[in-house]
């Protein structure tokens, strides 16, 4: 154990690095590849995905009612972008709007090298312990934890995969690491006057007990992100926390069906990019979109994963 506290220390002082390093260490042209994810991330996300779907059915997360279905079509972005609306025959008048929308999740962060080294070393991690000693995650140095080295990297090299996108508005969670992110990976239309940048508070992570995803107050992100239009969070601290628990999974839901309805679906742009994280888009897209079969399009995130969908409002 005392290992372990020594790595977290020195991944914990590592992580202090300032944020705005993010946007300047990015590469000055898009990568030419398409970045892939090692064996050890498939094989994580393919885990993740089994045992949250298991605990979404458990917490009754699972075919709940809504008054407005949402239905999610994954796109292919390689396609001609006329190809995308193709087939949508429902208007407004007929209860029918659809958009476009790139979600995508962050890059690999602080926590997620944290949590990383401790799998590697053996030890379980209780995401529901507010012990440090069993729950790396409640660490106060690990407070709404930025993008690692590596995370940036992931980012960056999503350049040219967002480049070939058409945002007309870019949401990003208020989280430093979602924005480093939207930065590096949408970096072609950031600072464009005819592309706002909007932080909204309902897409960020699960809220509460996990230190990592306890955001900084907003008048210091507006120091560190001054094209950020942050007008839509009410509370300059973050008023959401619980300091004793985390956030259940029908609140997520909750979360992720008002951000889609009330801010998403009203917005007059069609094609939109969204920058949020891992737990709160599958919970997304599997508790609030109506999929169909694709299960490809209801799995884990990948860190800096982009997916594309045509989503569409009826009711």
């Amino acid at each position: 154990m005392k290992t372990l506290v020594l790595l977290t220390t020195v991944i914990m002082t590592t992580s202090s690095i300032s944020t705005t390093r993010a946007l300047s260490s990015s590469s000055s042209t898009p990568a030419t590849e398409k970045p892939k994810w090692s064996q050890k991330a498939e094989d994580l996300a393919k885990q993740l995905t089994k045992t949250q779907l298991d605990r979404l059915r458990e917490a009754g997360a699972m075919d709940v009612k809504r008054p407005v279905k949402i239905r999610a079509q994954r796109l292919d972005i390689e396609s001609p972008p006329e190809e995308w609306m193709k087939d949508n025959d429902k208007g407004p008048e007929e209860g029918g709007v659809s958009k476009i929308i790139h979600f995508q999740r962050h890059g690999q962060g602080y926590h997620n090298l944290l949590g990383e080294v401790w799998r590697d070393l053996g030890y379980q991690i209780d995401l529901d312990n507010p012990d440090p000693a069993q729950n790396p995650f409640v660490r106060d140095e690990i407070l709404d934890s930025p993008l690692t080295q590596l995370g940036r990297d992931e980012c960056s090299a999503r350049r040219q995969e967002a480049s070939m996108l058409n945002p007309e508005l870019v949401i990003v969670s208020p989280l430093h690491r979602a924005i480093q992110t939207a930065q590096l990976s949408f970096r072609d239309f950031y600072g464009c006057e005819e592309v706002p940048w909007v932080a909204h508070e309902g897409i960020r992570e699960e809220i509460g007990l996990l230190i990592c995803n306890k955001r900084r107050s907003i008048s210091e992100a507006k120091l560190e992100f001054p094209k950020i239009d942050f007008s839509h969070i009410e509370h300059d601290e973050d008023e959401l926390w619980n300091p004793t628990e985390r956030e259940v999974a029908t609140s997520k839901s909750d979360r992720a069906y008002n951000f889609l309805v009330d801010f998403v679906q009203s917005r007059p742009e069609q094609e939109i990019a969204v920058v949020s994280h891992s737990a709160f888009l599958f919970n997304m897209l599997n508790t609030v979109m109506d999929c169909g079969d694709d299960e490809e399009l209801k799995r884990w995130f990948k860190t800096s994963e982009i997916r594309s969908m045509r989503v569409t409002f009826e009711g």
